[in-house]
């Protein structure tokens, strides 16, 4: 894997040229950082001076300060963007920043530079696949009856026994009480705690989503707004993120 310092050498023309981007961390990633983080991961690799790049396009209201790389094919029917360069690259570093800049700049980035709502990344599998998405997508548009149908489904999908996503309500709630009454874990609103809120695993945080879809929609936006600001200092991204509104504040 290259080294830091290797990572900047190999950047450095394409940072000059474009002041939308940063370098930070182990990725370069696109700005303006509001909704979404967007970048280009350099991966770790097994071998010495190895240059692996992936994309990744992330909600920052997930509230998770991992980075899922995108796996999968675009709306297209191509493969999400790779790029993959073994350890011979030191003995014309010139040429391999050129080509390092070059694929990210218009190989990586066009595919990542409209991946800025849920459905920009709903039609890309290789970048849509969460299932918390199905739960955070509609809170973000204030769409709050089928967030609250998606995050039962979630919740059921996630129980011991459970017999996969099911989506009609009815059928959700027979399951849900049939699991509990033959002793099965489940994850439930009932069990939502202020412990669940920042819980690290995503199934007890759609736990507390999920109680304030039934108790009290009017405290989502703010929920989101926090899981955002935990995601921005987890991945200590403070002075690039600009605190924006979401559609669901729009509607009121």
């Amino acid at each position: 894997m290259a080294t830091d310092s290797q990572r900047r050498m190999l950047i450095r023309p394409l940072m000059k040229r474009r002041p939308d981007l940063v370098y930070h961390r182990q990725y370069v990633f696109l700005r303006p950082l509001t909704h979404y983080l967007r970048g280009v991961y350099f991966c770790p690799g097994r071998w010495s001076n190895e240059i692996e790049l992936q994309p990744f396009a992330i909600p920052l209201f997930l509230g998770e300060s991992g980075i899922y790389l995108a796996h999968g094919k675009l709306a297209d029917g191509r493969r999400a963007f790779r790029y993959l360069h073994h350890g011979d690259w030191p003995e014309d570093p010139e040429a391999a920043s050129r080509k390092v800049c070059e694929v990210i700049e218009h190989e990586a980035l066009p595919q990542l530079a409209g991946l800025t709502s849920p459905e920009a990344l709903s039609v890309h599998p290789a970048y849509g696949r969460k299932l918390e998405y199905a739960v955070l997508d509609p809170c973000f548009y204030g769409d709050y009856d089928t967030a609250q149908r998606a995050a039962d489904s979630y919740l059921l999908y996630w129980s011991s026994g459970s017999p996969g996503w099911i989506d009609d309500p009815a059928e959700v709630r027979k399951r849900s009480l049939a699991l509990r009454r033959r002793g099965k874990e489940t994850y439930s609103t009932d069990f939502a705690t202020e412990e669940s809120r920042f819980h690290e695993e995503p199934w007890k945080r759609m736990e507390y989503l999920g109680m304030l879809l039934k108790t009290d929609r009017s405290r989502i936006p703010a929920l989101l707004h926090d899981w955002e600001e935990f995601s921005v200092k987890s991945h200590k991204l403070e002075k690039y993120w600009t605190r924006t509104p979401f559609p669901c504040e729009a509607r009121g």
